[in-house]
């Protein structure tokens, strides 16, 4: 039996909120979408489908008007909430004071309302050329300090993400709705065994959508990382095509130009869902990978029986 979610994304105007979801819908081709986004009235609403959830994301609009609205009128708007997702535009300092303000408002009326709803605070338009700035980094960790100082109550996970790092926005929304499952701890445990196993980098799951159902990485040295980033993109554009080319082979590898990293791609169905191996090792660890993938091929479809 699926269930629907109903899942806030809220925060200031011009925060980044309709673009997360934008950038989200279009993981292949979003950029010329999000420059014509204009505000967004009162909520507009988005449809996903995750596993044995059907999600509804409400995406509220953040101009002082909408927000009074929402604030006046919270057992409308946010009654029955499941998940909350709230965006801090991490380049706009002089607006952080607001931000906290109107979460307060919402998390007031949570804590009032006795719902324990769980909140992923994402630190957004953290573009690539940010990371490192030291600046922001302090922003982040003053924020984040702040925030958990009043709100222990709450099972709060944070996240930085930017319409530039595609990663990012899907890693978003998939730790948002892996918290509806404790199957999915399971899942994690399953990964981080069979990357010792693989002697591999990365290892990921995804659904039909491209949204990341669990993921698992080891230590990663510093110049393979960038590299290990573009394995996973190539994957997800990969993943569309093996999705709507039922002719296009299963298993698809990749050997990156400076033969560094070898990058496999695997379509498992099960039933009417499909699902997305990505695994990432290095050239000279391949074959351990190879030869151990059908034993956990066998043990992660067990688990993902369960999930659907």
């Amino acid at each position: 039996m699926e269930n629907l979610l109903k899942i806030i994304i809220s925060g200031l105007d011009n925060a980044g909120k309709t673009s997360i979801l934008t950038a989200l819908d279009k993981k292949y081709d979003f950029q010329k979408d999000i420059v014509q986004l204009k505000p967004t009235i009162r909520v507009e609403y988005h449809k996903m489908n995750f596993l044995k959830n059907n999600s509804i994301f409400w995406d509220m609009g953040g101009q002082d008007q909408y927000r009074d609205i929402y604030i006046n009128y919270q057992d409308v708007y946010f009654d029955a909430t499941d998940l909350l997702i709230y965006v801090i535009d991490i380049q706009d300092p002089e607006r952080f004071e607001n931000s906290l303000e109107y979460l307060d408002a919402i998390l007031t009326f949570f804590t009032e309302s006795k719902m324990d709803v769980p909140l992923i605070i994402t630190f957004h338009k953290y573009d690539p050329d940010l990371r490192g700035n030291e600046e922001i980094l302090k922003d982040i960790d003053e924020l984040r300090t702040r925030i958990l100082d009043n709100y222990s109550n709450f099972k709060i996970l944070f996240q930085q993400t930017s319409i530039y790092d595609i990663i990012s926005i899907v890693q978003l929304v998939s730790y948002g709705l892996s918290v509806f499952d404790e199957k999915f701890f399971e899942l994690s445990e399953l990964l981080e065994n069979y990357i010792e196993v693989f002697k591999s980098q990365a290892l990921l799951v995804f659904d039909r959508n491209g949204i990341i159902i669990s993921e698992y990485y080891s230590d990663i040295e510093p110049e393979v990382y960038v590299e290990l980033l573009e394995s996973i993109k190539e994957h997800l554009f990969l993943l569309k095509r093996m999705e709507e080319e039922s002719t296009y082979e299963y298993d698809h590898d990749i050997s990156s130009i400076e033969h560094t990293l070898f990058s496999y791609l695997h379509r498992l169905n099960l039933g009417s869902e499909l699902f997305f191996i990505s695994a990432v090792t290095k050239e000279s660890q391949k074959d351990d990978l190879l030869i151990n993938f059908p034993e956990f091929l066998e043990d992660l479809t067990q688990i993902l029986k369960e999930l659907i």
